[in-house]
């Protein structure tokens, strides 16, 4: 048990009163250094602040975030950390997309002329398209075409320029599973609703209405609009039971769950031209934008090399009350993370609170807070791509997320391999150290904030305590939180940011990117209802520039490639914009994503690509996904 001293004024008592009367992060932000020589950044009053009810998850455009940015800017503040110049005082601010709904004006579904009403009787989908389509309905069952398995529900019906209605999942057997998904897998990719539009698409329809099976599935729900599963080029809406059952009869067919059942027990398609029944879908999104920041502070070195920098960050951004990202998908309940990221913020602050007593070191230390990470690395990208200080005098980065669950002493390191001293580095600030250390990767490519700083060259470490039951759940708690085990984190963090300030400077090593987490190549998946098939899954090695956004219309651009990658044996480079893969038209990241989800490793992709305002045709051949 580690005793906290009552004399020494915490953080949360410093801003209790100020947050009674602010939530923005732009009311009254410090702009300058107050030194107050009492103050200590605690880890249990920080982490039980950041991730406390009334924080909310600190999702992105909410109240919450902005009372953990100004928590840390105060924090800053109170060590005497210096604001970055061009900042307005501790935060790099700016604006990202913080909410996307169907926008109920232009947004409606009609049945034989009837409107239905949207979440009672209907919800559109996240990936549907946005252009109107009217048309017959036709019943093309559960949506799948499997030659290898002879079984397709298009057969003996005519979808082109119709709209089908067709059920979730793909045909079970009598005790509900799969008969078509590997011997590990829920359901084979038939059942993702990105290739049930695919084959919509190949069979001509102009909507797609689904809805879930009566048998096995009555509990499910409706899908929230929040999963992003693709992207769909025609409208793509789900209705209730009831309301399929009366677009059945009203065409002259069975109802659903007679349907389901012939289907399921035969083997055999029931598809139904849907006699005199018409639909009309039109959809359309609207985007909210909201103001946010990373929160910056520095403390400037001294000496020859007081002009180079050495950054040290986290983010500080969660879900909120779940979202997407979410690994309780029917939850609404308050997603704390006090692992992800409080911890990793707090260890961060921490360092800024151990170094502000230390003095100036031989080059200056930036201790940043990133948002957005957990919509893709939106923070720290936006840092990279409009740095307040030069890119090309940064020597390192040390990167801290999720360190707040130490188990067994064990630390993983990722990174080690971007420069060629850091394997020793790490080995020498161990010395004499509780913590046994594991890698998670010798690449700076990853699923967090220290991939920005890597894909502009700069070397990177990465401090991880590893993925738990608590991972992106409600139950990710401040009760949760090793506190002695993260005092050894910031123990380890002191040493390395020490050794980071004197080593000699060191060139960026890729060697060992196309080895990190190929999540982050990949962008978007199925949700966990009907998930991805089992067997290899494609790479390209092309990396997203995720603040582009999901809803861009000129193509995919490139934010990095992974060495030795198909992308970069192909001759791809950073800063490339996708706009055709094998003859698709890629208008955004997730085309990319669907287009790529299409092919098979081994397979050759054609890709057209804008480069310097000039179009050129590459062709790379897709390699094995490494997860």
């Amino acid at each position: 048990m580690r005793l906290r001293s009552l004399a020494r004024p915490s953080l949360w008592g410093v801003l209790a009163a100020a947050l009674v009367f602010s939530t923005a992060i732009y009311a009254e932000p410090p702009v300058a250094p107050h030194r107050d020589p009492s103050f200590q950044v605690d880890a249990r009053d920080a982490i039980s602040f950041l991730a406390s009810d009334e924080l909310e998850g600190r999702m992105i455009g909410t109240p919450g975030i902005d009372k953990a940015a100004e928590y840390i800017a105060t924090a800053f503040s109170k060590l005497g950390l210096e604001p970055l110049p061009g900042l307005d005082g501790y935060y790099q601010k700016f604006e990202l997309v913080t909410r996307t709904d169907p926008d109920p004006e232009k947004t409606s579904l009609k049945i034989a002329g009837k409107s239905v009403v949207m979440d009672k009787d209907y919800v559109p989908l996240r990936m549907s398209g946005q252009d109107p389509a009217k048309g017959p309905v036709v019943f093309a069952g559960y949506g799948v075409e499997d030659p290898a398995h002879k079984y397709n529900d298009y057969e003996g019906i005519d979808a082109k320029g119709k709209i089908v209605l067709v059920m979730r999942f793909e045909p079970v057997n009598q005790a509900g599973k799969s008969r078509f998904a590997a011997k590990d897998e829920d359901w084979s990719f038939n059942a993702t609703i990105a290739q049930k539009v695919r084959v919509a698409n190949e069979h001509g329809a102009v909507g797609m209405i689904l809805v879930n099976p009566p048998l096995f599935h009555d509990d499910e729900g409706m899908i929230s609009f929040s999963r992003r599963d693709g992207v769909s080029r025609i409208p793509l809406m789900q209705v209730t039971p009831e309301r399929a059952d009366e677009l059945l009869k009203g065409g002259g067919a069975p109802d659903l769950k007679s349907l389901q059942t012939q289907i399921d027990e035969k083997h055999k398609p029931a598809g139904v031209d849907l006699k005199n029944t018409e639909a009309e879908m039109s959809f359309a999104i609207r985007q909210t934008r909201s103001p946010v920041a990373n929160v910056a502070g520095m403390i400037p070195g001294k000496g020859e090399h007081a002009d180079e920098y050495v950054v040290i960050g986290g983010h500080y951004d969660h879900l909120g009350h779940g979202g997407p990202g979410s690994l309780a998908p029917w939850s609404h309940g308050i997603h704390h993370g006090a692992d992800d990221n409080a911890s990793g913020t707090t260890a961060m602050m921490q360092l800024a609170d151990r170094f502000s007593r230390l003095g100036p070191q031989p080059r200056t230390l930036v201790f940043l807070a990133f948002t957005g990470e957990e919509e893709g690395l939106l923070g720290s990208q936006h840092f990279v791509s409009h740095p307040p200080i030069p890119l090309d005098k940064v020597v390192a980065m040390l990167n801290l997320d999720m360190v707040g669950r130490i188990s067994a002493e064990k630390l993983l390191i990722g990174g080690k391999g971007t420069a060629p001293e850091f394997d020793k580095l790490i080995t020498d600030a161990d010395k004499e150290l509780p913590l046994q250390l594991g890698e998670f990767g010798k690449g700076g490519i990853g699923p967090s904030d220290h991939t920005s700083f890597a894909l502009k060259k700069i070397p990177v470490l990465f401090f991880f305590s590893g993925i738990h039951v608590d991972y992106h759940r409600p139950t990710d708690t401040a009760d949760k939180i090793n506190y002695e085990g993260m005092k050894e984190v910031a123990d380890l963090g002191e040493r390395v940011v020490k050794a980071l300030c004197v080593m000699p400077r060191q060139q960026y090593v890729g060697t060992y990117d196309a080895s990190g987490l190929a999540q982050a190549a990949l962008g978007p998946t199925s949700g966990p209802a009907e998930r991805q098939p089992s067997g290899p899954r494609p790479s390209l090695g092309a990396i997203p520039d995720y603040a582009q956004g999901e809803d861009a219309k000129d193509g995919m651009k490139i934010g990095g490639i992974m060495p030795g990658s198909p992308a970069d044996k192909a001759g791809l480079r950073q800063g490339d914009t996708v706009t055709k893969f094998n003859g698709e038209t890629i208008n955004n990241m997730m085309d990319y994503t669907t287009a790529l989800g299409k092919t098979r490793p081994g397979q050759t992709a054609k890709l057209t690509i804008l480069r310097d305002g000039k179009t050129l045709e590459i062709e790379a051949t897709l390699a094995v996904r490494k997860d």
